[in-house]
Order: structure tokens, then C-alpha cells, then sequence
């Protein structure tokens, strides 16, 4: 599970990676080389979810100031 300024760090210095949006049953969450993001504040493990794909997308360009490629997924 990665925090908001690793991810930051790690989209910065790996031009490489593409984060990945997975759309699930209710919700959506952001991966990174496989590692999900963190909420800010995790009382238990479980990735960041987000309510539509914007925020999620909003997410990337603003806390993380991501601007390459995203891949969209569906979870099944």
C-alpha cells in the first residue's frame, strides 16, 4: 500500500509506470506498479476508493500532479 507522496515520488522518478484505475462493483481505485494508494487517514488496510472515475482521475492530476497515461480497468 502506498501513500499519496510515495506515489507522488514514484510516478515522478519511473516514467515508466502507468497508473491503472479499477473500476469495482461500487467504486474505483487507483494502482501503481501493483501497490494500491492509501487513504490519508487508514484505520484498516484497504485502498483509497473513490465514487466516479472523474475523482479518481482528479486524484492523479491534482494530488499526485500526474499528467501521462492512465489504464482503465474493470474488476470483475
Amino acid at each position: 500500500m502506498l501513500t499519496a507522496p510515495q506515489a507522488k515520488v514514484l510516478l515522478k522518478h519511473n516514467s515508466d509506470l502507468i497508473p491503472v484505475i479499477l473500476g469495482c462493483q461500487n467504486h474505483f481505485e487507483i494502482t501503481i506498479d501493483g501497490e494500491s494508494i492509501a487513504p490519508q487517514r487508514m484505520t484498516t488496510p484497504q485502498a483509497r476508493q473513490f465514487k466516479t472515475l472523474a475523482a479518481a482521475y482528479s486524484y492523479l492530476r491534482t494530488f499526485l500532479d500526474y499528467r501521462g497515461d492512465v489504464s482503465i480497468r474493470i474488476k470483475d
